[in-house]
């Protein structure tokens, strides 16, 4: 099954752009992306999610002859500004019509940029078409940086994402929807000396407003903490009470999703 990362907007752009995959689409209204949406009357979306929603609407068929040559879709878009705002929902739409697997990865903005009313809207409306979200909060991701530098703390927020993708490019392919049985997930930072610290640190601090006793976990463990699963179950389950699924991976490192109780 084939599988194609998309950088939706701005932000999906900056993400994508950078990672090491072989199938990758840019769209943004620049011209340096594969769908540059830069019409001559049109310079930017200037945060308008009806224009980033109407850019998208023009360049459909293009959307719809890229994608109908992959199985898999894996999105990323920095919801809140206009462009990723206003076109992701449509991908999900052309997505489900062209019958894909698809999982967004989006991060919500942080409070003083004022844009969380465009930002939630749309992740109403991505809940309800897209397979599963994994949910980034920009404010959380600041509030554990290290870095008081705001352009810091959005190159440590692009280089998680870069991780989600290529975490769950490495898993699309298998029995996603089984293993992945909640709509939305986030992700966690590991800390620790063992793999039972690591994971007992993460199910504490994920990425976005999570409960661990909500749904499945999903470790994606490297080599390691794979190792040490059994003892990694026990420390899930006296924590939450529900038996994590444990996957093996060839990356460097252990990821923690933890389901997030989303309902419309």
């Amino acid at each position: 099954m084939n599988t194609l990362v998309i950088g939706c907007g701005g932000a999906g752009s900056n993400v994508v752009r950078t990672i090491v995959f072989p199938n990758k689409v840019l769209i943004n209204t620049d011209s340096e992306s594969d769908i540059p949406m830069v019409p001559k009357n049109v310079k930017g979306t200037r945060g308008d999610i009806f224009v980033g929603r109407s850019l998208a609407e023009d360049y459909s068929d293009t959307i719809d002859k890229i994608i109908s040559k992959y199985d898999n879709l894996i999105i990323f878009a920095g919801l809140g500004g206009g462009t990723g705002t206003g076109m992701a929902p449509l991908l999900a739409e052309r997505s489900v019509v062209a019958g894909l697997r698809t999982v967004f990865i989006v991060s919500v903005p942080m409070e003083f940029e004022g844009r969380h009313i465009k930002a939630q809207e749309a992740l109403n409306e991505l809940i309800g078409i897209a397979d599963r979200i994994i949910l980034l909060d920009m404010n959380i991701i600041a509030s554990r940086s290290q870095s008081n530098v705001f352009e810091k703390t959005i190159a440590e927020a692009d280089d998680i994402a870069r991780e989600i993708i290529l975490r769950i490019a490495e898993i699309i392919t298998g029995p996603f929807f089984s293993i992945f049985s909640e709509k939305a997930y986030t992700v966690s930072l590991t800390k620790g000396n063992t793999p039972e610290e690591k994971i007992s640190y993460a199910l504490e601090n994920s990425l976005y407003s999570a409960d661990p006793a909500y749904g499945k976990a999903v470790i994606h463990a490297d080599s390691k903490t794979y190792r040490y699963r059994e003892r990694i179950c026990d420390v899930v389950c006296s924590k939450s009470g529900i038996i994590p699924e444990i996957i093996h991976s060839d990356l460097e490192g252990t990821m923690v999703f933890i389901p997030v109780s989303l309902r419309l």
